[in-house]
Formats: structure tokens, C-alpha cells, sequence
């Protein structure tokens, strides 16, 4: 897969879903990603596979244009993009929405990290839901600080 950032917009009724792909840095122009004029952004960052701090930057400076409003929701958010908006004032404004990201869980029986899409609902008193590995159906263990990795959660509403 390509580093090179891209982006699509899909028209969702009272919602616009834009599903971005690739890096996001010096290189993005987040000024050709069209504002939809909707009640809801939702962001799919799936494809998403690295940021740095231009693109940072750069995605704080699009989200400004968006209107205070518009209510922004975050999908399939990649460890990197938790990671970055824990660690960054700026890139999920408050009263937007985190609804599935990717978690780090390690599986002993296995000996291997995995990357586990979660949905924001199912942790509860910021504590990691817990996850079978799907290869051998053992417990697996969350593979971070749990105060440090959900701090999202806290700085969302």
C-alpha cells in the first residue's frame, strides 16, 4: 500500500463520511478535502498509517474550518492516531466522538501481538474489554497502560 495520503467523501444523509488512507504528513492538503456543510463528520482513519507532526498540523488547521457545530465522530482509529490524540492538544476537539479504535493485545499462548478493533462502548472504568485470541482462544492480555492508552476517553464530551 501506497504511503501517499488520499482521501474519500461519501454523502450519508445527515452525515458526511470521510475515510482517509496513507501518511498524513508534510505532504497532505487537507484544503481539497471538501467540507460537506453536514450536522455530522465521521472519520474513518482505517487506511491511516502513519502521522508526524506537520501532518498534525496540518489536520488541526482542517478541523478548524469546521464549523464548532458539527459534531466530529473518529472510526477504525489505528494505534498511531490514539496515540497522537492522547498526546496532542488539537486533534479531537472537545465533544467529538471516539466510537472503535485499535488496541495492542498480547496473546501468550501465541507469543504475538495483536492489534484488536474495539468499540469505545465496551470499556468500562477505563479498564480494556476483555479479548479471546481468535488463532487459540486464549485470554489476551492488553498490551499498554490502560490509564495512559484510554486517556482519550476522558478528554472526549
Amino acid at each position: 500500500m501506497s504511503g501517499k495520503f488520499s482521501f474519500e467523501v461519501k454523502d450519508a444523509g445527515d452525515h458526511a463520511v470521510f475515510a482517509f488512507t496513507g501518511t498524513i504528513d508534510e505532504d497532505v492538503d487537507f484544503t481539497k478535502v471538501p467540507l460537506a456543510h453536514k450536522p455530522v463528520y465521521v472519520f474513518d482513519f482505517e487506511g491511516v498509517r502513519a502521522i508526524n507532526s506537520c501532518g498534525i498540523r496540518e489536520w488541526v488547521k482542517f478541523s478548524e474550518r469546521v464549523a464548532p457545530s458539527t459534531k466530529l465522530v473518529y472510526l477504525n482509529c489505528t494505534q498511531i492516531i490514539i496515540e497522537q490524540i492522547n498526546m496532542v492538544a488539537g486533534l479531537s476537539r472537545t465533544g467529538s466522538e471516539v466510537r472503535t479504535f485499535d488496541a495492542p493485545y498480547f496473546c501468550e499462548g501465541c507469543d504475538e501481538e495483536r492489534k484488536v478493533r474495539i468499540e469505545t462502548k465496551t470499556v468500562s472504568g477505563g479498564t480494556a474489554p476483555e479479548v479471546k485470541c481468535a488463532d487459540c482462544g486464549a485470554a489476551m492480555e492488553f498490551d499498554a497502560l490502560e490509564e495512559q492508552y484510554f486517556r482519550f476517553l476522558k478528554m472526549a464530551g
